[in-house]
């Protein structure tokens, strides 16, 4: 019996399909608000995970080749049978249009199988890893809130058992060194400022002491 005339799938094409039911209910289970993603991080950490992960990267590589290539020949076929059902419009056959339909169909549909497969293929690698780094990104901020809580509790005890006065030397310590920097800078400032004061001075005095030549010269010429 001739496979285009019959509605079944050929064996490639329904391991494809399954593969494409397959990655509806893992994108539906990863999209659940419910799940953490630092749920998800556990299960990718977990260690099954990551015994599988060498294996699983040459599964991926290797599916998303095949699905490419199924891709392109869905393509091809759909092309080849859109020219096909074309020229058969000024040539009417009853069984012969109908064969032709019957596989435009079948391209077209395994064209649409494929195309969505591998286009799911690439969002479920992607919302992972999107998972993946906001776990990392929440692990980290968790990880900060407790080392400033740390941090708070620490500055506590040490307040608790220094006492104000400890705190309050401390504090004039600081305004002292604040006030000794503050005049090495006023004293710089007012240097550099008696410096530029003298520069201008000597800088009007050669300027006059140059007029005055030039002024003399021009005398001398005139005469």
């Amino acid at each position: 019996m001739d496979i285009f005339k019959t509605g079944k799938m050929t064996l490639q094409w329904t391991v494809v399909a399954f593969i494409l039911y397959g990655e509806i209910i893992i994108t539906l289970l990863l999209l659940l608000p419910w799940i953490r993603p630092g749920v998800w991080r556990r299960i990718f950490n977990s260690r099954l995970v990551q015994s599988l992960n060498h294996f699983t990267n040459v599964a991926q590589y290797s599916t998303i080749v095949v699905l490419l290539l199924l891709f392109i020949d869905a393509i091809r076929e759909v092309r080849k049978y859109s020219d096909i059902d074309t020229s058969m419009e000024i040539r009417r056959v009853a069984e012969t249009d109908a064969t032709v339909h019957m596989r435009l169909f079948r391209a077209q549909r395994n064209l649409y199988i494929s195309g969505f497969t591998l286009l799911l293929f690439l969002v479920i690698a992607r919302i992972v890893r999107l998972i993946l780094r906001s776990a990392h990104l929440a692990a980290s901020a968790e990880a900060s809130l407790r080392q400033a809580e740390s941090a708070n509790k620490t500055a506590k005890r040490l307040m608790e058992a220094e006492g104000p006065d400890t705190i309050v030397g401390e504090l004039t310590k600081q305004m002292e060194d604040l006030q000794k920097k503050l005049k090495t800078a006023e004293t710089d400032r007012d240097a550099m400022k008696e410096q530029a004061e003298n520069l201008q001075k000597e800088y009007n005095r050669v300027s006059d002491e140059l007029h005055s030549k030039i002024g003399e010269t021009s005398d001398k010429k005139a005469d």
